[in-house]
């Protein structure tokens, strides 16, 4: 088995209005466990860097219109290794394959139809008990190593790799075949530190503490949390 493992680098989180800067794509023999193939490059786009995604991730316009690949061969490229695999890898897979298809459809690219797996929710639950957060740097540090460049696709990809290959990749195969959900915390501002120490996530835009989870572990997390926990109707895939 093989595994398509990608992270992409954009200029915001919609993904109608923006734009993929940065792809970074391993193929990952399951086998072997070892990667086999490391692509990463960058793609141009039309949509301008705003100065806080610059600091963020340390791509600029400037290098985006030097290095970048046009979006046709940078999707083309993607899907060349897609195709040997047997599934994709994501870290917030739901956030990546949101971009991925987005930048398929502009292009006339033909979307690569495999399963996806979330490293960010498909390891085994003791790999998220070590720690207050599933984000992939936390998620890191509480397995005793960082990624080797933050926020760089590549650099990503490969400490996804590495987190997942602490574990049983077939127990993680059938976790990602179980429907992820969205929990959000009840909690009064006062008590929004008891969200964000249960490992919740702050949406501004609906103003509410929320937290991607396996359908399967709705009812633990309820008789866990020290607050009322409600099951959000939109599934995360």
């Amino acid at each position: 088995m093989k595994i398509c493992a990608l992270d992409t680098e954009t200029t915001g989180l919609n993904v109608e209005k923006d734009r993929v800067t940065e792809w970074g794509i391993v193929l990952y023999d399951v086998a072997a466990r070892q990667p086999v193939r490391i692509s990463g490059f960058l793609m141009k786009s039309d949509i301008f860097i705003s100065s806080e995604i610059e600091q963020l991730t340390g791509i600029t316009n400037e290098m985006l219109s030097t290095y970048g690949v046009e979006p046709g061969p940078a999707l083309r490229a993607v899907n060349q290794l897609a195709a040997q695999a047997d599934l994709f890898l994501a870290h917030n897979a739901p956030f990546d394959r949101g971009f991925y298809e987005a930048e398929c459809k502009r292009q006339k690219v033909e979307i690569c139809k495999k399963p996806w797996a979330d490293s960010r929710t498909d390891l085994p639950p003791e790999a998220y008990k070590k720690g207050k957060s599933a984000s992939l740097r936390y998620l890191c540090a509480d397995h005793n190593f960082l990624p080797p460049v933050s926020h760089r696709a590549v650099g990503d990809v490969l400490a996804m790799l590495q987190l997942l290959s602490m574990y049983d990749i077939d127990t993680v195969i059938k976790r990602s075949q179980i429907p992820n959900v969205e929990i959000k915390a009840s909690v009064t501002y006062d008590e929004r530190h008891l969200a964000k120490e249960f490992g919740f996530y702050w949406r501004p835009e609906t103003k509410i503490w929320f937290k991607p989870i396996k359908l399967s572990e709705v009812e633990e997390e309820k008789k866990k949390c020290p607050f009322p926990v409600i099951l959000l109707e939109k599934k995360c895939q």
